[in-house]
C-alpha cells in the first residue's frame, strides 16, 4: 500500500469522521459496490431466509451472523483497491477474496471463539483481545507479513484509543441496522403501502426485515474497519507526516 498514491487523505480522524467517510467512499464509488454486493449480498441474504425458513429465526442468527461476517471479505478487498489502485475491476475483487477466504474465515472464527472464552473468564482481558485481534483480517489481507498476531497487537497497544472506539462502533453497527431496517421497515409498509407489516423482531426473533438490514450493513461496516486499520496506522506510523514531507520535497521552487 502506497499511502502517498491514494485516493483518500490520511490523517489522524476522529471515530465520527471515518463513518463519515467511510459514507462518502460508499456514495462515490456506488458503481463497484453494487457489482460485488448483487454477488455477494443477493446469495448471503438467500442462504439466511431459507435459514429462518427451516431452522426458525432464533436458531437462524446463528447462521446469518457467520454469513455477514464472511460477506464482508470481499467489501474489505473491494475498498482497499479502490484506494490504492486506479482500476478496479469487481471480478478481479471477487477472485481475490475467493482465494483469501479460507484462511481469513479461519482467522476469524478462531479469533472470534478466543474472546468469547476471554469474556466468559474475565471481562477486561476478553476486550483487550478483542481490541488486539481488531485487525486480525485487514493485516493478514493486505500486509501478509510473518508476523500478523504481533503485528495486530502493535497496532492496538500504540493505536489503544482509537481501536476500542473503532471496536465498540462495529460492534454497534449491525444492531443498530438490524433495528433500524425492522422498525422503518414496517413503518413503510403500514404507513405508505398500506401492507400488513409483520411482527416486530422482539416478538417474531426475526425475519424478512432484520435479515435485510444485517446484509446491508456488511459494505459499510467493511469500509469503515478499513478505514478505522488505516486510521490507526496512520496513527502510529505517521503517514501524515511523512506525506507532508514528500509533498514539501516534491513541491516545484518558487
Amino acid at each position: 500500500m502506497n499511502s502517498q498514491h491514494a485516493r483518500v487523505a490520511f490523517r489522524d480522524r476522529a471515530v465520527v469522521d471515518v463513518l463519515d467517510l467511510a459514507l462518502r467512499f460508499l456514495v462515490v464509488q456506488a458503481r463497484p459496490y453494487a457489482k460485488v454486493g448483487l454477488v455477494v449480498l443477493v446469495p448471503s441474504l438467500a442462504v439466511v431466509l431459507a435459514a429462518g425458513k427451516l431452522l426458525g429465526w432464533p436458531a437462524a442468527w446463528g447462521i446469518a451472523l457467520p454469513v455477514a461476517l464472511l460477506a464482508e471479505i470481499p467489501f474489505t478487498v473491494l475498498a482497499s483497491r479502490l484506494v490504492f489502485e486506479d482500476r478496479v475491476r469487481a471480478r478481479d475483487v471477487l477472485v481475490a477474496a475467493a482465494v483469501a477466504l479460507p484462511r481469513l474465515a479461519l482467522a476469524r472464527f478462531v479469533s472470534i471463539a478466543a474472546i468469547a472464552v476471554a469474556l466468559c473468564l474475565l471481562v477486561v482481558p476478553g476486550v483487550w483481545l478483542a481490541a488486539s485481534l481488531l485487525f486480525l483480517g485487514e493485516v493478514l489481507l493486505l500486509e501478509r507479513g510473518p508476523r500478523t498476531i504481533s503485528r495486530t497487537e502493535r497496532l492496538a497497544s500504540h493505536g489503544l484509543d482509537g481501536v476500542l472506539l473503532a471496536l465498540i462502533t462495529l460492534a454497534l453497527l449491525p444492531v443498530l441496522a438490524v433495528l433500524f431496517a425492522d422498525i422503518a421497515g414496517r413503518g413503510l409498509l403500514g404507513e405508505l403501502f398500506e401492507i400488513r407489516p409483520p411482527l416486530p423482531i422482539w416478538r417474531s426473533y426475526g425475519g424478512v426485515l432484520p435479515a435485510l438490514g444485517l446484509l446491508a450493513q456488511v459494505p459499510f461496516r467493511a469500509t469503515t474497519r478499513f478505514f478505522c486499520y488505516l486510521n490507526v496506522r496512520t496513527r502510529v506510523e505517521g503517514w501524515d507526516i511523512q506525506n507532508r514531507f514528500v509533498r514539501i520535497a516534491t513541491a516545484p521552487d518558487r
